[in-house]
């Protein structure tokens, strides 16, 4: 047996004999942050452009657009919901692994799901088996392809999405290895886009792909049988480092990467998190007056400065991948949620000159996930923080009620208190909804404000 349909095989009877119960917690709470965060990306100017092409292209009327009430064909609807997933780059994350797993995985299942009226135990097994293959395949191609320029969440989401959708529609193993194949020979995406229009669009695309793969490996689409075996091509193009014995090392089946799951309290790229974090505990402790700031400086990780590192970011979008603009938020605002990433804000002018009081250095000591902080104010006090797990990571974690918290901060005021409380007592009984569709009808309110259709 190659080693693509011993990953399919999984994938065929992940949740058939059930799941531990933390797992589908665990998975609940991807669902109730991934449908926060998409709801209140619904306004981003890219979605509204891929909403026109959309209607232009037409399509049969099988899914719905989330916050629109539109219907469309599955794979525009899981290529809209992945793009609005992460427009606001709030949604959650692997840490580890580099990559946002829920922002392709889930369009491209709920699409299926509401078409077929599938119940809600059929979608949290879909994905975690589609969550496990994401992170799985994540630790096979090592750190090398990122670092490189790929966007892990553009490749490993693709394979994510056709694993979760193979798994809802029920594939034998043989057509699910074809649709991790289909997916893997679609697999791409470079980070230059980071911190434009671009990133989100990952995320879609690899939802609506992830879902074709898995429609055609139904039909019979044929490709090789082991697209991601040590010398396939996959491997060859994307990583010297490839080890698909990775995907098995902790226990596959047993042991279950959701979680360790990281959600994002914080509206900016995952690297800027330990900044901020450190920033608004030194806030809190020192009672940090922003006048009487001299200067701050911030230890991080090589990758995080590469990734963030921008001084200047000239929009609400580049302000997400700014050391400089999360170190000054959280001293100024003492909060870094998604109303904070606003235009105004980066013109602020005393937002501005704090900036200008931040360096940045990297240090190879530092993990991803970590940061040291120093802020002297003008009279001499140096105040400092090492963080070594920002909130929300999972050696820190976000507690059910404060995804609660997040999840009506980002949906209240566009749909309403009763609706928000709706969409979260069906999240929290997911596993026994018979059918999904009143749960999907509940996340797409026709949006009052426009008239996209």
């Amino acid at each position: 047996m190659g080693f693509t349909e011993g990953l399919a095989r999984f994938v065929s009877e992940c949740g058939s004999a059930g799941l531990p119960e933390d797992v589908v917690e665990a998975a609940k709470r991807c669902f109730l942050d991934w449908i926060g965060v998409t709801l209140a990306g619904a306004d981003d100017p890219a979605v509204e452009i891929l909403l026109g092409v959309v209607k232009d292209l037409g399509g049969k009327k099988q899914a719905s657009i989330l916050g629109y009430g539109i219907k469309t064909s599955m794979i525009q609807a899981a290529l809209v919901n992945g793009t609005m997933a992460h427009t606001l780059d709030y949604d959650d994350a692997h840490s580890v692994v580099r990559t946002h797993p829920s922002a392709p995985l889930i369009p491209a299942l709920l699409a299926l799901a509401e078409h077929g009226r599938l119940p809600g135990r059929e979608l949290i097994a879909a994905f975690v088996a589609g969550y496990e293959i994401t992170i799985r395949m994540g630790y096979a191609l090592g750190k090398e392809y990122y670092e490189r320029g790929w966007h892990a969440t553009a490749v490993l989401g693709r394979l994510g999405a056709a694993a979760g959708a193979a798994r809802l529609l029920r594939l034998d193993p043989g057509q699910t290895a074809a649709a991790l194949g289909l997916a893997a020979t679609q697999a791409g995406g470079v980070r230059d886009v980071f911190g434009t229009m671009g990133k989100p669009l990952h995320s879609g695309k690899a939802a609506m792909d992830g879902l074709l793969a898995a429609l055609l490996a139904k039909e019979g689409f044929a490709v090789p049988t082991d697209m991601l075996g040590e010398r396939s091509g996959f491997a060859a193009v994307f990583s010297s480092e490839y080890n698909p014995i990775m995907t098995t090392h902790n226990k596959l089946g047993s042991t279950y990467e959701v979680l360790r799951n990281s959600f994002k309290p914080y509206a900016a790229c995952l690297l800027v998190h330990p900044v901020i974090d450190g920033l608004l505990i030194l806030r809190e402790e020192h009672r940090l007056d922003p006048e009487a700031v001299e200067s701050i400086r911030l230890e991080v990780a090589p990758l995080n400065m590469k990734v963030a590192g921008n001084p200047e970011p000239k929009d609400k979008v580049e302000a997400k991948f700014s050391l400089h603009f999360g170190a000054a938020i959280a001293i100024i605002k003492g909060n870094a949620g998604n109303s904070i990433f606003a235009d105004e804000t980066i013109f602020n002018p005393l937002v501005s000159r704090l900036m200008k009081r931040v360096t940045v250095a990297a240090d190879t000591s530092l993990g991803e996930m970590e940061a040291r902080v120093t802020v002297v104010l003008k009279d001499g006090t140096h105040c400092f923080k090492h963080v070594v797990a920002p909130k929300g990571d999972p050696a820190n974690p976000l507690t059910f009620a404060e995804l609660e918290e997040k999840f009506r901060d980002l949906t209240e005021k566009k749909i309403g208190v009763k609706q928000s409380n709706g969409i979260i007592d069906m999240i929290t009984r997911l596993d026994g909804l018979g059918d999904i569709v009143p749960l999907v009808r509940l996340c797409s309110i026709r949006k009052k404000t426009k008239k996209v259709w």
